[in-house]
């Protein structure tokens, strides 16, 4: 004798969603979301990727939760980062809900900085600019701004500043090249 199939899953199933998305929505297992689908004889649904655009395509991988965040309830990679599948290409969810907020390209690794775990909404997202804006902010806030305009190999703070999260600028451009002599081996 088969278990009762939830009301709430027996629906969406009905609407066409597919298990994974029905499982993340209700908060129960795939696999038993797929005995639902089995025990109502209801087809395996078509995941809805090969839509008209990359945002499109997006936004049927993400779920909103309360006051504004959302979570994504696609595919992620090896490392756990959210990925949209598009015309054989594999893109960060992250960048294309970057892109569709704030209608440009991001600079750097865009992260969420809301705070909610795995928040994949536009307006809580940060590229490297935005991240280094704010610690300018702090920093000014702080009294931590120096007044030299220049680092010690002569590199300019006004386009290569970088800040650490406590607010402490340094220069983007040195730290960069010493991040890839470390890479090699090679002693800086």
């Amino acid at each position: 004798m088969t278990a009762a199939v939830r009301p709430d899953v027996a629906e969406l199933l009905r609407a066409g969603w597919t298990n994974q998305r029905i499982a993340v929505h209700c908060h129960t297992a795939r696999r038993k979301v797929a005995a639902a689908r089995t025990a109502l004889g209801i087809a395996p649904a078509r995941p809805t990727l090969g839509a008209g655009s990359l945002e499109t395509a997006f936004r049927t991988r993400v779920e909103s939760l309360f006051c504004g965040h959302a979570v994504w309830t696609g595919p992620r990679n090896e490392n756990g980062v959210p990925m949209v599948s598009w015309r054989n290409q594999r893109v960060s969810a992250y960048r294309v809900a970057f892109r569709s907020h704030y209608g440009r390209e991001p600079q750097g690794v865009v992260l969420a900085v809301c705070g909610v775990p795995g928040c994949i909404a536009g307006r809580c997202l940060d590229d490297k600019a935005a991240r280094d804006r704010t610690r300018g902010q702090l920093a000014a806030v702080l009294g931590l701004n120096h007044t030299s305009t220049h680092c010690r190999e002569g590199h300019s703070y006004a386009e290569h500043a970088a800040y650490r999260p406590d607010g402490v600028r340094y220069c983007g451009r040195c730290d960069s090249v010493s991040n890839k002599t470390r890479k090699r081996g090679i002693a800086a």
